[in-house]
Formats: C-alpha cells, sequence, structure tokens
C-alpha cells in the first residue's frame, strides 16, 4: 500500500494506476498543500551497492541510467523555459531519483478531455477552431527543435471553455527528443511512441532500417501523427488504407498512401491533412504552415471553389464546342460570317492607306 507514503517530500495521495503499457505508474500527490502528479518510472532502475548482478552489469546498467537522466533533465529544462504555469504545455517540474527508481512530478491536470468523436460531432467551425488549438500547442514545442515523439489523443488535452473557446494541453514528453536526435533504439523490443502514429521514418527507424537514421527524425515527423489526429477529429475515423496494412506508416511506406475520409469535408482540409500524412517528410508542411492554412481555411476553400468552377465552365465550354459526338458543333448563325465581314474590312483599310 503506497497510499500516505512520502517521496522527495511528495506524500502519496492514492494508490498508483499503471499506465504507459507497464511500463510506468502514476498518482497524484501532495506538497505544501498543493496537490501534482507523479509518475514513476519502471525502468530503468538504478543500480545500488546492494543491487543483484557483476561489477560490469552495474557499470552498463548505471550509465544507460545516466543517459536516461541527462536525456530527461535537458528536456526538463528546453521544455520549461517556453511555458509557464497554465500553459498549453503540461511540463516537468522536477525529475528526481529515490533509491533505485526515477520519478517526474507536473502539475496536477483535469485529465478528463474531449474524446475525438465529441469533437467529430460539432459544427465544422468548431472542429477547425479545435485544430488550430492543437498546432497552437505543438508549435510551442516545434519552435525549441523538441519533436514530442508519441502524440496521440490520449496525450491532447481538450477542453471547451465558457463559449465557444478550446483548450488544448499537451502532455507526456517522456518519448519526445531533440530533432535529429533520435534516441538509440537498441531492438524492436524498445517501445517509443504508440505504432497507430508513427510517421513513416519513425516505424522505419524504430524497425531498425538502415536508410533512416536519428538525424532523419525531425518535428516533421510529429505532422504525421497529427495528420492522423485530425483525420479523427473531423471525422471521428483514423484515416483510410488499405486494410492488409496494420498501420497507417505501414501503408505509406508500401506506396498505399493513407487519406482521410473526404465525404462532407472542405477540400482545403482534405488536402491539408493528405500533405500531412504523406510519405516523404519534405512535402509535408511544417506547423506553422499548417497553422496558416486552418487559420484561412475559408478563403483558401472561396478560391478553391472558383478554380472549380471556371475550371468546370471552361470543360463545359469545350465540350458544347465539340458536340456529343467530340466533333465540332455547328457554328451559331452569323458567327463565321460576322468574323470574316470584320476581317475583310481590316484589310480593305489597310489597302487604302
Amino acid at each position: 500500500m503506497d497510499l500516505g507514503r512520502v517521496i522527495n517530500g511528495y506524500r502519496i495521495l492514492q494508490e498508483f494506476t499503471t499506465a504507459g503499457g507497464g511500463l510506468c505508474r502514476w498518482t497524484f500527490v501532495e506538497k505544501d498543500g498543493k496537490a501534482y502528479f507523479l509518475k514513476e518510472f519502471l525502468s530503468p532502475k538504478y543500480p545500488t551497492e546492494g543491487s543483484p548482478g557483476s561489477a560490469i552489469v552495474k557499470a552498463q546498467k548505471r550509465k544507460r541510467c545516466e543517459q536516461f537522466e541527462l536525456h530527461h533533465k535537458m528536456l526538463t529544462k528546453a521544455i520549461a523555459a517556453s511555458v509557464g504555469d497554465g500553459g498549453n504545455l503540461v511540463a516537468t517540474k522536477v525529475f528526481f531519483r529515490s533509491g533505485t527508481t526515477y520519478y517526474k512530478v507536473t502539475e496536477k491536470v483535469d485529465v478528463s478531455s474531449l474524446t475525438p468523436e465529441d469533437i467529430s460531432k460539432v459544427p465544422i467551425g468548431q472542429r477547425i477552431l479545435v485544430l488550430k488549438t492543437v498546432a497552437h500547442s505543438l508549435k510551442i514545442l516545434h519552435q525549441h527543435g523538441i519533436v514530442h515523439g508519441d502524440l496521440k489523443p490520449d496525450n491532447i488535452l481538450i477542453k471547451r471553455k465558457e463559449g465557444s473557446a478550446y483548450i488544448a494541453k499537451l502532455i507526456d514528453f517522456d518519448d519526445s527528443y531533440f530533432a535529429k536526435s533520435a534516441p538509440e533504439i537498441s531492438d524492436e523490443t524498445d517501445i517509443v511512441g504508440t505504432p497507430d502514429y508513427y510517421s513513416p521514418e519513425l516505424g522505419r527507424y524504430i524497425k531498425r532500417d538502415t536508410k533512416v537514421t536519428a538525424s532523419d527524425l525531425d518535428t516533421i515527423s510529429d505532422i504525421f501523427a497529427l495528420g492522423v489526429i485530425y483525420s479523427q477529429y473531423l471525422t471521428g475515423k483514423k484515416p483510410l488504407f488499405d486494410s492488409k496494412y496494420r498501420y497507417a506508416w505501414e501503408a505509406a511506406i508500401h506506396r498505399s498512401p493513407p487519406h482521410v475520409k473526404s465525404e462532407g469535408l472542405p477540400s482545403t482540409l482534405v488536402d491539408l491533412i493528405d500533405s500531412m500524412l504523406h510519405l516523404d517528410p519534405a512535402k509535408r508542411p511544417d506547423i506553422r504552415a499548417v497553422f496558416l492554412r486552418l487559420q484561412n481555411w475559408d478563403k483558401l476553400e472561396k478560391v478553391s471553389e472558383k478554380s472549380k468552377s471556371r475550371l468546370t465552365g471552361t470543360a463545359f465550354r469545350r465540350s458544347a464546342a465539340l458536340g456529343a459526338t467530340g466533333t465540332p458543333a455547328p457554328a451559331p448563325p452569323d458567327g463565321p460570317v460576322k468574323s470574316e465581314s470584320r476581317l475583310r474590312g481590316t484589310l480593305i483599310k489597310k489597302k487604302k492607306s
């Protein structure tokens, strides 16, 4: 029983709950009269003097723990520099080790949130507001060169304030890393992120594809995951792709591009999400471009509709000129005569001059 136990000055308020596929546990704690969220990492374990194992094994474990600790402390510092209390990123306040176990403390947030299905049922204008709110939160992270690494609806807490405003908070940066410096993967059992939201390059990296290195994993990797999430927010479903593949990223690398269900959606949004789900990272928009296109979606949609209208009009005129059989249709009465008359008149005037 952990209830009431004190860890590094934090008193446990409720029993731990397993999270992250059994790789960690979390609970609420209290310190100096304020409640916090406490996460306990079940791995790695720091080898103490009494821990089992040879000196060599302990040294290897200690080195891994030191890298784990350095990584988290650097990320904590970088993220904290960009946000404060009440910000859109729920940053780690304290990262520490107690005995053999690592912990992190964040502000306590209400974990209840609107689900993608909830969001997909509101009017399109409100859905787009949610998309913009999420993009704004992620933009803060990307501006500091940090890849979230585990974007999914569970790590985006969306609340609706009084009126029509929405708030999106990003949580859980345990799989985050600095752009072009992804963590080393020793084998495929190293769990990073959530496969349903992997980008193609992250999936290939996890599979230890020699053509993909840590330097290939940039903030644009998050954009693919965000495209999957946006599809859920807009339609209530993940993108469509060939059912013989399990994940969107797998379909993408096998040249079966995932795409959003377009029925009932403005074409500008369909085009945006499909571009976010592109196999080639260089052809995906960055988070600033995503935000800008969402901000101007209605104007872009009007331009798109006008283009379609002009195109349809041109096609109609061409088909009318060719006639039903594909041969030139009969000219309107007096059409050619008037043209020839004007041309003949022009030539006569030139001769006289």
